[in-house]
């Protein structure tokens, strides 16, 4: 099958790790799958109006297209358009012509599916990443922009979104059409279980954003604080996308620097030696669908401490980890010490089973490449 992937959400020179579980989704596909993925993103130094790039990756081709940012504002959303048909007839020419759309969260490209459908009737499928349908966003998605995105996922033929929290979100906001859930894959040759560190102290992890509105970092910061007036046996080891300067003021001001310690950016392999390295995830976010960082967690055999947000609920038992509610810290400092004293009795190789079970990458590729059969012969 020809597929064609429009994700929303991509990696760019700028933003590494900005839609990866996107790219990580489509390098599942089986190889019965011709996938060639098409994203347009801005080239301030280009000397001519665009460029276009073909990357050959493991199991896809990356057509880019580098545009010159226009200098009126108000022609960049018609530029926009423009190179994603100039981007498809490249394809065409040079590829295939596609049995199948594959829209990758449904802004803002939502448009661009839903014009080729009704041009050339090419069928779309939507895979719905996003926290905007979430209760805590209701205020963000509202007018054109909610107008826009319902019209797009009511004329896929499939939604395929990762949780199925997240599928009763878009129903609530008046989305009425097929769903399959399909969780986030991971790459379970990557993240492996190893052994925690046996040094003193054990070790918690915790890897996001920090975009505290969301993660509520600085929650877990306070937590901390109070769980080393009680107990000096731990670290917890931070990886982050991004600066974490009033963090690190925190941490220096309550003399945190022997416990608390910040890594910044990490590479996969790094993240995944850091998993391997750790006795448990920490996360304390206000609001999430379905965090990557717990299916890798559960990949490397270790339990995860989550607040019970979003589709988590759905992967964390008790022999995975611990539920705690959104925004309590009480609950979070009991949690942490209660880890501390018995991370070391779960069964890793259970947990890391569960996850070769529903989340390794085959299992994930095989799931959507049924799905794409079945419209196929619709």
């Amino acid at each position: 099958m020809n597929i064609l992937h429009l994700p929303s959400w991509f990696p760019t020179p700028d933003d590494p790790t900005l839609g990866n579980f996107c790219i990580r989704m489509i390098d599942a596909l089986p190889q019965e799958c011709n996938s060639v993925i098409l994203s347009v993103c801005n080239g301030r130094e280009l000397t001519r109006p665009f460029e276009v790039h073909e990357i050959h990756g493991t199991n896809h081709i990356h057509v880019q297209i580098v545009v010159r940012p226009p200098k009126i504002h108000a022609l960049r959303k018609l530029q926009l358009l423009r190179m994603y048909q100039y981007g498809l007839d490249y394809i065409k020419k040079h590829f295939f012509t596609p049995d199948l759309i594959h829209l990758h969260v449904a802004h803002p490209l939502g448009k661009v599916a839903l014009l080729w459908h009704k041009r050339y009737g090419y069928p779309y499928i939507l895979t719905e990443h996003w926290t905007i349908y979430q209760p805590q966003n209701k205020d963000i998605l509202v007018g054109k922009l909610k107008k826009g995105i319902i019209r797009t996922a009511n004329h896929a033929s499939l939604i395929m979104p990762v949780s199925l929290d997240l599928q009763h979100c878009m129903e609530g906001h008046g989305v009425q059409n097929r769903f399959k859930v399909v969780y986030n894959s991971v790459d379970t040759n990557l993240f492996l279980p190893g052994r925690p560190l046996q040094a003193a102290r054990k070790r918690m992890l915790h890897i996001s954003t920090l975009r505290d509105e969301a993660k509520n970092f600085s929650g877990i910061l306070r937590t901390v604080e109070r769980l080393r007036q009680q107990r000096d046996d731990f670290e917890l080891h931070v990886i982050h996308d991004y600066d974490a300067a009033g963090f690190k003021d925190f941490v220096q001001a309550h003399h945190l620097e022997d416990c608390v310690f910040f890594h910044g950016k990490k590479a996969s392999a790094e993240v995944a030696q850091a998993y391997r390295e750790s006795d448990f995830l920490v996360l304390f976010s206000n609001f999430e669908n379905l965090p990557c960082v717990i299916t890798e967690a559960f990949a490397s055999g270790i339990p995860v401490l989550s607040t019970a947000v979003g589709g988590i609920p759905e992967i964390i038992t008790p022999e995975r980890g611990i539920l705690i509610p959104a925004g309590d810290e009480e609950a979070l400092l009991q949690g942490m010490s209660g880890l501390l004293d018995h991370c070391r009795e779960y069964d890793r190789d259970a947990i890391r089973n569960y996850a070769l079970r529903t989340f390794a990458a085959p299992e994930i590729g095989r799931q959507i490449f049924e799905e794409y059969k079945k419209i196929a012969i619709e």
